[in-house]
């Protein structure tokens, strides 16, 4: 837009041209000086303002005397930002500046970048012009050449991804799960049955059997048993040793798995009578467990053959296994075992005998609390859990509060651990109680250095609390270890202006108010406003998309979402009445009906 010059009263002209006759005619002129600010309105991005103002001076306008300094300011209430100056001279004149030729007249361009302050948003950029010849200087006039700030970049909303510790942020990152409550835990218990050469019958005077490391496995297993603990499964793995044909010890092998699940089958036989004199019922009156067996005929133990010989105190048993290694056809191999227990008496009594076995695995899930008696002892009885339970219990609700009461009962109960202070920051960071966050994260920071959860939300108090660089110091670190800071860093490249670096980190993002803000500032209006119409629906929402539809020229829509915004919060009418952004609408009748 093209602006002339607000001529000063007559008065003040009559006075210029008698105390300056050699100034007169410039003065006189000035309004064929034009100007162009570029922008017109003034726009913030990453903190900084550049404006550019061309410049054309007529022919025959310049006096080859005289010194013109021209001035852009911006003025707004309370004050004023003088910009920097550009210097114009005559041919004749003396000093620095810009040479403007009297008889062709010239141009100029002034730039400058500056930085944003919320003071500026409703200001006019000004430009005084003033002539010098050899005397006081004399203003040619001020103009308005641009009108106040657009700041939408500045409107990000603190909703960074928050981290808190449970076992489902420790299985992302891959920390230690050992730390954290497992709702369904298996355990399990074993016992190994071994078999004389060739045979698969259960035989427990075999002397192998009767070892103490044997017989104290199958006790024990058995007394795993006998806590009665829900099953998941129990699996039979049966071997034979590899000297023998493989076909024939994979049926052997198969045969002694059978077995084996015959033990079992026998043991909770017993079980039941035993159960039934206690209950005094009949045997058939007590349930039997539901067994799923899962039995697998491993065939020859190859591995546990060479493990054995490696471990062994054979002296020429790196011969042996070289020998059996570089056979790569399975009969010569179980042929040079043969062989070798001629040689090496100890293969044949030693090595071999061990590998003719059956082993029993039980697994059965420990028992647990429900999740209705976790939830209800965390508040009324917290000191009965321990604290992988108290921090599960947490989860069990989406009440922040009482979150925040579990979390503080953990504390309490156990001071040392880094998990509820980062989880008292964390709820704390969420309600917008930086100071308790801040506290209570320094806690958990100083308990465990450099954890990856507590890294996170370290950056996010930051960047709640506008320090920007220790924002993205602190996310650096938290990415290095794992975490997922991609949503939180496009915040603060919108901050830095960069916004298709936001649009980048945000991914797939949608119905996101950020993302949605990322999109109008580069000029994405449609898929901006998509992504505001499924964002939840609140104040800043409904502003930015009035925002939208003002860079749409759509003022029905302009007014409709900020009666919108200023329904949902109060705040945005007097906000509205002076963003630029609806600058061409501040003269509507219908406008000026919402906002006053």
């Amino acid at each position: 837009m093209i602006r002339a010059l607000k001529l000063f009263p007559a008065f003040a002209l009559i006075a210029v041209f008698l105390s300056s006759c050699g100034l007169g005619k410039m003065v006189k002129n000035y309004p064929q000086v034009k100007y162009q600010a570029q922008p017109e309105v003034l726009e913030t991005h990453g903190g900084q303002i550049a404006v550019k103002v061309d410049g054309t001076i007529p022919e025959k306008y310049f006096h080859k005397k005289a010194v013109v300094e021209i001035t852009p300011y911006l003025e707004f209430e309370g004050g004023t930002k003088e910009l920097g100056k550009t210097v114009l001279k005559g041919e004749k004149a003396a000093g620095d500046g810009k040479v403007i030729s009297k008889k062709t007249g010239g141009s100029f361009s002034w730039s400058e970048t500056f930085a944003y302050d919320p003071k500026y948003n409703a200001s006019d950029l000004k430009l005084k012009a003033t002539a010098t010849l050899g005397k006081e200087p004399l203003t040619l006039g001020i103009l308005k050449i641009g009108d106040g700030v657009i700041y939408t970049s500045t409107r990000t909303v603190n909703d960074e991804d928050l981290l808190v510790a449970d076992r489902s942020t420790a299985q992302k990152l891959g920390m230690d799960l050992g730390e954290y409550y497992e709702k369904e835990t298996i355990v399990k218990e074993s016992g190994d049955i071994y078999f004389v050469v060739n045979k698969d019958d259960l035989n427990f005077r075999y002397e192998l059997n009767r070892t103490d490391a044997a017989k104290a496995g199958l006790e024990e297993l058995k007394a795993f048993m006998d806590k009665e603990w829900k099953l998941k499964d129990i699996t039979v793995n049966a071997w034979a040793s590899p000297e023998g044909e493989e076909s024939l010890n994979q049926g052997l092998s198969e045969r002694r798995s059978q077995s084996a699940r015959k033990y079992v089958e026998e043991y909770y036989k017993a079980w039941q009578k035993t159960k039934a004199r206690a209950l005094k019922v009949r045997p058939n009156k007590v349930e039997m467990p539901e067994v799923n067996y899962v039995l697998n005929a491993r065939g020859e133990d190859w591995d546990g053959f060479l493990g054995s010989v490696e471990k062994s105190g054979i002296k020429d048993k790196n011969v042996i296994l070289n020998v059996v290694r570089s056979q790569k056809d399975l009969k010569q191999r179980e042929q040079e075992i043969r062989n070798m227990t001629v040689i090496y008496k100890e293969i044949e009594d030693a090595i071999l005998p061990p590998l003719r076995r059956a082993e029993i695995t039980v697994s059965c899930y420990e028992p647990k609390r429900t999740d209705q008696e976790i939830a209800m002892l965390s508040t009324s009885a917290p000191d009965s859990l321990d604290l992988k339970e108290l921090i599960y219990a947490a989860t069990l609700t989406q009440d922040m509060g009482t979150k925040l009461a579990i979390y503080k009962a953990a504390a309490r109960l156990y001071p040392s651990d880094w998990k509820p202070y980062a989880n008292i920051g964390y709820v704390e960071l969420a309600n917008g109680n930086l100071d308790e966050a801040g506290n209570n994260l320094d806690k958990a920071n100083t308990l465990s250095p450099n954890n990856p959860i507590v890294l996170n939300n370290l950056g996010a108090l930051a960047a709640k609390k506008g320090d920007d660089a220790a924002a993205k110091s602190f996310y650096s670190q938290a990415k290095g270890k794992g975490v997922d800071v991609s949503y939180n860093s496009g915040i603060l490249q919108i901050k830095d202006g960069n916004y298709s670096g936001a649009l980048t980190s945000f991914g797939n993002k949608t119905c996101n108010y950020n993302v949605a803000l990322a999109q109008v500032l580069s000029s994405k209006l449609t898929e901006a406003a998509k992504n505001l119409e499924c964002a939840p629906q609140n104040a800043e929402v409904f502003y930015l998309l009035a925002v939208v539809s003002a860079r749409q020229n759509n003022a029905a829509k302009v007014n409709e979402y900020l009666r919108k915004a200023i329904a949902a919060d109060g705040a945005y009418k007097a906000q509205a009445a002076a963003d630029r952004e609806f600058l061409k609408y501040f003269s509507s009748a219908d406008f000026q009906a919402v906002v006053k």
